[in-house]
């Protein structure tokens, strides 16, 4: 996106946080537990502890080890998350073509093209992060101060206040099983939307990106946007499958291709089958560029990002970097053997994590470029 197609879009956000900003001050929203901040509006609220308490009590007699298997899931990702960008610094070193980006996720920044998507993951992974503190804490007895929704910026989210004194007050093994519930429910929830997405969407066509000038399929009809659903009255789900029907008709056939319009028609064209002229055995129609064609494609993609975002974000909040929730494992579980002293260590983890992070980051932009999602 060049800077003059984001003059529109960042003066309508300007203006609509001005004109937020301002209703706020005028009508006192802060008396009703709306408040307003330069970028920032936050809702709380007391309502959803009933709801909290509700759902704490239904899962009573599961919480114990779901709490249990979470701490170690914690840990796991912590040391996962780790072994991940240290590996990532070598790779960028000594094998840059393995090497992955890292870089913030910053909406119209480095998030462009999938924006509508990241929005709807980041409602919902911070909904369920913040839903799983908020019932292991009141399952553990500590009391919930507030809950409720916020905007940062675009970014909306919702969160559970612990009380911090009670939070402070409880047994250390409790106070590390609400710290790790957030991010062990966000891993939960990406490993789940596997099966789920594997097992209702499968591929049902193939997809043309591009049609060769003077091929068969140009002069046949075939368009880019066109999906190739069957070949001679086979189905080709796959460009596999595709690929063995061309093949099986052989170069000088004419084809029966079954394929979907872009407006969810269906049309028979009769394609002649050609020799690739850098391989006369290959048997082509002359199509480039395809992709496979997934019903309810938009559907799909939004559970991909949701799952991208979910996997992401729980393994990155499990590394100990202030004010993370890896930070608060570390901290309280150090803070037992180590005092006072357990202080110095935050200091110290944070500031090396933080090192990696920057360090991934400078590699990836001097390496890719400036990169966007």
């Amino acid at each position: 996106m060049e800077l003059e197609g984001m003059f529109l879009p960042l003066t309508i956000f300007l203006a609509a946080w001005l004109i937020l900003y301002a209703v706020a001050l005028k009508f006192k929203l802060e008396k009703y537990g709306l408040n307003v901040k330069p970028f920032l509006l936050i809702y709380k609220t007391q309502r959803f502890n009933n709801f909290l308490d509700w759902l704490a009590g239904k899962l009573a007699g599961i919480l114990p080890a779901l709490s249990n298997l979470s701490l170690a899931l914690g840990f796991g990702m912590m040391a996962f998350g780790t072994f991940l960008l240290t590996r990532n610094i070598y790779y960028f070193f000594y094998k840059v073509e393995a090497a992955a980006p890292v870089f913030p996720a910053v909406p119209l920044i480095t998030v462009r093209e999938s924006l509508p998507y990241f929005l709807i993951a980041a409602t919902v992974l911070i909904a369920v992060h913040e839903l799983a503190h908020g019932v292991v804490a009141r399952f553990e007895g500590i009391k919930v101060r507030s809950a409720g929704m916020l905007l940062a910026a675009v970014i909306p989210g919702g969160f559970v206040e612990p009380d911090e004194e009670a939070f402070r007050k409880a047994e250390r093994g409790k106070r590390l099983r609400v710290l790790a519930a957030g991010s062990a429910a966000n891993m939960a929830l990406a490993l789940l939307l596997i099966p789920f997405m594997l097992g209702c969407f499968h591929p049902a066509g193939i997809v043309v990106g591009e049609v060769v000038e003077g091929w068969p399929a140009e002069k046949a009809g075939l368009q880019p946007g066109m999906v190739i659903v069957s070949v001679n009255g086979v189905p080709t789900p796959t460009l596999d499958a595709f690929r063995q029907q061309i093949k099986k008709a052989g170069v000088g056939s004419i084809v029966e291709l079954e394929v979907r319009l872009p407006d969810g028609s269906f049309k028979v064209f009769h394609v002649e089958v050609a020799a690739n002229p850098y391989n006369p055995k290959q048997p082509v129609i002359g199509i480039s560029k395809v992709s496979h064609y997934i019903p309810f494609f938009t559907v799909y993609v939004a559970l991909y990002w949701l799952h991208f975002w979910s996997l992401n974000v729980a393994i990155f909040n499990m590394l100990p970097i202030y004010p993370l929730d890896g930070d608060g494992l570390v901290y309280n579980l150090a803070e037992k053997f180590l005092k006072d002293k357990a202080k110095i260590l935050r200091v110290g983890l944070t500031g090396f994590y933080l090192g990696i992070l920057a360090l991934n980051m400078s590699l990836t932009f001097g390496t890719f470029g400036w990169v966007s999602i």
